[in-house]
């Protein structure tokens, strides 16, 4: 009797354990196919938000074009200018904020050297720019020189606040010049000279476009970034910044028509342009950024897309992905 009821307990306890194991068995497969179908589930969100990304872009493409086949001059009135643009889809909403790029100083100009012992046209025009925007005057001979020898494709410091691979391999975190054009505006802050604070205080004022042609479009220019247009002219002119603010605020809604009638205004008519300072000036424009968002079901994706306008055609130059600040409030920065 004693023997049949230990049998009788190994077999209960047999039953137990395999009825354990059968148990985390089925809880282990139900967690893993649980898994693997949120797993789905999230890449397909992230698809879908992945395309609502590529539908602002489009969308920016659409509308740049539009306005370029209804009119030759570029103006604030026009549909791209539109701020903070958005558009309903299903389950969601594309957001988009498209600013003109020939409305900052191109940064890449710099990148232009110099001939005979003549300072270069950009390179006077990024000093009075930082002076403009109330940089201490030694760092803005350091910052101006560091930034043409970081373009320049060559090792050499060309004056001695400038900066070379020397100086950048001695800092916390070693790095070489680019001894190119700059991909994007932020790369400024890897420049000798430009603190954090200095960089957001002056980087809304510039751009980094793949050329190094300066061109300004006198009818985007905003009457809060006056400082670039007040940059461009030389000093012995007299005018002042205050000047180019009173001559915005009081531009056509629709722009200036060319750059003859920019010039025939009452602040210009009676002053000597130099034709290579005119020749920076313009009507229209060709690079444009925009700055969009989509959202889906509580995901959120953030882009920046570059685009060349040529022929009434825009053509995508730069893509990458955004940060939070690149959402909300840069195309009012920029």
């Amino acid at each position: 009797m004693t023997s049949h009821k230990k049998q009788a307990g190994i077999a209960l306890i047999t039953v137990l354990l395999v009825l354990a194991i059968m148990v985390t068995i089925a809880a282990t497969m139900t967690g893993r196919m649980t898994a693997s179908l949120l797993r789905t589930e999230g890449l397909n969100y992230s698809e879908k938000i992945y395309w609502y990304g590529q539908a602002t872009i489009e969308l920016g493409r659409m509308i740049l074009e539009s306005d370029f086949e209804d009119s030759e001059v570029i103006s604030l009135d026009q549909i791209w200018a539109t701020p903070d643009l958005v558009f309903p889809v299903d389950e969601g909403t594309i957001t988009g904020n498209i600013v003109d790029y020939r409305s900052c100083f191109n940064i890449n100009a710099l990148s232009v050297e110099k001939e005979d012992d003549t300072e270069p046209l950009a390179l006077t025009q990024f000093k009075l720019l930082l002076n403009a925007l109330e940089v201490e005057d030694f760092s803005v001979d350091v910052i101006a020189e560091s930034t043409r020898d970081w373009l320049d494709n060559n090792d050499t410091v060309d004056e001695s606040e400038g900066a070379e691979d020397r100086y950048y391999e001695a800092q916390n975190v070693p790095h070489l010049a680019a001894n190119d054009l700059m991909v994007d505006i932020s790369e400024l802050r890897s420049v000798q000279g430009v603190t954090g604070d200095i960089y957001d205080h002056i980087q809304k004022h510039l751009c980094a476009l793949p050329t190094s042609e300066q061109l300004i479009n006198v009818n985007t220019v905003k009457q809060d970034k006056a400082e670039v247009l007040y940059a461009l002219f030389p000093e012995e002119l007299g005018l002042s910044i205050e000047d180019f603010q009173g001559l915005l605020d009081d531009r056509p809604t629709s722009g200036w028509s060319s750059v003859a009638d920019f010039l025939q205004t009452d602040l210009l008519t009676d002053k000597i342009i130099p034709e290579d300072v005119q020749s920076q000036l313009s009507v229209t424009s060709d690079y444009f950024q925009l700055y969009g968002s989509a959202e889906f079901d509580d995901r959120t994706i953030a882009l920046k897309s570059l685009f060349k306008v040529e022929d009434e055609e825009a053509t995508t130059v730069r893509f990458q992905f955004a940060g939070i600040d690149d959402m909300v409030g840069n195309g009012d920065a920029q």
